[in-house]
């Protein structure tokens, strides 16, 4: 029951962390639009530029997060080898 309760809340969590990963990813994409417009002072050329780096570290992070979570679940399936078809 207890191994249940842990798995459902790691589902959760996993679905909250896609969640915020899409709008983490519009909020990186927002940002690398407007550097790539230009006309942007140096001032906020930097600001801009320090959030796209916070952006993409947390993005990094949940997906590794992500990776680390499928590989926990294909650990946990059977291992079925494949057979060849007659030839």
């Amino acid at each position: 029951m207890y191994q249940l309760r842990v798995e459902m809340k790691k589902a959760k969590e996993t679905r909250d962390e896609a969640s915020g990963f899409d709008e983490q990813l519009e909020k990186l994409k927002s940002i690398v639009e407007k550097m790539e417009h230009g006309g942007l002072s140096l001032d906020e050329s930097l600001k801009l530029f320090e959030q796209g780096i916070g952006l993409s570290k947390r993005l990094l992070d949940i997906l590794n997060r992500s990776e680390g979570r499928v590989e926990e679940l294909l650990a946990t399936m059977e291992r079925v080898p494949f057979s060849r078809g007659e030839e």
